[in-house]
């Protein structure tokens, strides 16, 4: 939609009476697709996303190939309306939809050991979806959300934002991003890594960390056990320091990161001092067989998809290669 169109501005009228803020911006096609731009380069945007806009992803339903608010949610008449007309003729109805469906659909070329590979070693259940219509709106509305006063709320407007490292959302009150932009509103969707990009949204970005794939690894009469649960939102406030429990002799820690661009110095450092607390000694080569684990684990992906001309394999091929050149900003260590 252009700046100067009607429905648009006829849209964020009514948006903008339900308590929300738009200021400077219109929706246009971008490098990125399509995206929010400023109206005014040389002026801020605003946009704000009110409580009484921010309903739970489970309020939401789908009839006739339209989206839908449930019956019984609890969300006034005019919001009600406002939500289902803006994803009708904004979001699932003017795109969204298919790019979802694109997704998947893109996904079933890959070879079938490859699709298996991708849902157990990287957790890309996304590889193994089949195209039903559940599937691709489940897909639609999942990349759409953010973690909100401890709901997973479906974000409007806000959401047409595309990726990119130099916006990031207000979440003081209601959902907000501002900001002044010489070309295209970006925001920062997540501070995972280029996996968990990929997971969540179906494109490769370079990001600045880099976390480990869930390993099990035997040490000694112990094991170390590494999840994948990086909590952006508690965790990027505590130096990337994961949550270690101990249980009897297995150690486990919620996630661990294994390259960092801007403090290279940090992850053998985080790890060593937590295996220090844990007792465990050769901590040092212990991250190092993790490291090679993992980088082994994205060359095989790279091979794997070498020959590959399915429509997404570029897409995972540049996500991989992402991830190992920032395990590759590991040298040394910080002591904490």
């Amino acid at each position: 939609m252009r700046d100067d169109d009607a429905d648009w501005n006829e849209m964020l009228a009514e948006f903008r009476s339900l308590g929300g803020t738009a200021d400077n911006i219109c929706s246009r096609q971008g490098p990125f697709g399509r995206g929010l731009f400023p109206v005014d380069p040389g002026k801020p945007i605003a946009i704000r996303i009110p409580d009484n806009l921010l309903i739970g992803i489970d309020d939401f339903v789908f009839e006739n190939n339209k989206v839908r608010i449930y019956p019984l949610a609890a969300v006034g008449d005019r919001e009600r309306a406002f939500l289902e007309r803006y994803h009708q003729d904004f979001s699932w109805g003017e795109g969204g939809r298919d790019e979802s469906e694109r997704l998947i659909l893109m996904m079933q070329e890959l070879p079938d050991a490859l699709r298996e590979s991708l849902a157990t070693t990287f957790n890309l259940d996304i590889a193994t979806t089949e195209p039903s219509d559940e599937a691709i709106q489940r897909n639609f509305l999942g990349a759409r959300v953010i973690e909100y006063k401890k709901r997973r709320v479906v974000m409007p407007i806000v959401e047409l934002a595309n990726h990119g490292p130099v916006g990031s959302y207000d979440l003081a009150d209601g959902v907000a991003l501002r900001g002044t932009f010489q070309g295209e509103v970006l925001a920062r969707y997540t501070a995972s890594d280029s996996l968990a990009v990929f997971r969540s949204w179906g494109f490769a970005s370079e990001e600045e960390i880099a976390l480990s794939l869930p390993i099990r690894l035997p040490i000694g009469p112990r094991t170390l056990r590494i999840d994948d649960r990086f909590d952006l939102p508690k965790e990027s406030e505590r130096l990337w320091v994961p949550k270690m429990s101990i249980e009897g002799n297995e150690i486990r820690l919620s996630y661990l990161m294994l390259g960092n661009r801007r403090y290279p110095r940090l992850s053998k450092g985080i790890f060593q001092k937590l295996m220090q607390e844990a007792g465990v000694e050769g901590a040092a080569e212990i991250f190092d067989r993790l490291l090679q684990m993992n980088q082994l684990r994205y060359l095989e992906l790279l091979g794997a998809l070498e020959d590959l001309d399915a429509a997404i394999a570029p897409t995972l091929r540049k996500m991989a290669r992402y991830q190992l050149q920032t395990m590759s900003f590991c040298v040394g260590t910080r002591q904490l």
